[in-house]
């Protein structure tokens, strides 16, 4: 074999190591509760990473896969500047594009938008984004550049909240003992 075609192998394998370097993430925007709802924000970090600067993010997809025993899916919505494209893309497969695209003003992040959930009972849920390879509604899709994986993935920790009916026979619990205790000095 041939030096020369490996050494180009090896530099087309770095150019797009390189070009891959922005991050998605999964964050809860507050402390997950059973029986409540939870926003997760999707946000890309370093959008624009080793892309030229003339670069514009077109258009994101993703499949989602989530815990159904713990969540029930509510809502995608995308950021503000984002149009939303999950009716044309199938079920479970969400995804937004902008035109004419956002532009690389040396963005740290971007918000992509928010999955809401409600909570059906506490446990470790398992939430994930995924992009199939090949498919061109998903990924980070940019002007100049090859589309990009969006793939993340999050444990959300739901904790289990007490019944309203428990808060009630606590401060009935303590009302009595208040009431006892207030009249016990003044029958001595």
């Amino acid at each position: 074999m041939s030096l020369k075609p490996l050494m180009a192998a090896t530099l087309l394998a770095l150019s797009s190591l390189a070009a891959q370097a922005s991050t998605v993430t999964l964050t809860p925007s507050a402390p997950a509760k059973a029986g409540e709802g939870v926003d997760l924000l999707i946000q890309l970090t370093d959008p624009f990473a080793g892309l030229a600067a003339n670069e514009q993010l077109l258009s994101f997809g993703f499949r989602l896969s989530y815990d159904s025993a713990l969540l029930s899916f509510g809502r995608f919505t995308p950021a503000a500047g984002w149009d939303d494209d999950s009716p044309w893309l199938g079920a479970g497969t969400f995804g937004a594009s902008s035109f004419p695209g956002v532009a690389n003003n040396g963005q740290a992040s971007l918000l992509l938008g928010t999955l809401h959930f409600d909570t059906l009972q506490a446990g470790l849920a398992q939430i994930s984004l995924i992009s199939d390879q090949g498919n061109l509604n998903q990924g980070l899709s940019y002007l100049w550049s090859h589309p990009q994986p969006l793939n993340a993935s999050v444990q959300l920790a739901i904790s289990a909240v007490p019944e309203p009916a428990s808060f009630l026979l606590a401060a009935l619990g303590l009302g009595a003992l208040g009431f006892t205790a207030r009249r016990k000095p003044g029958r001595a």
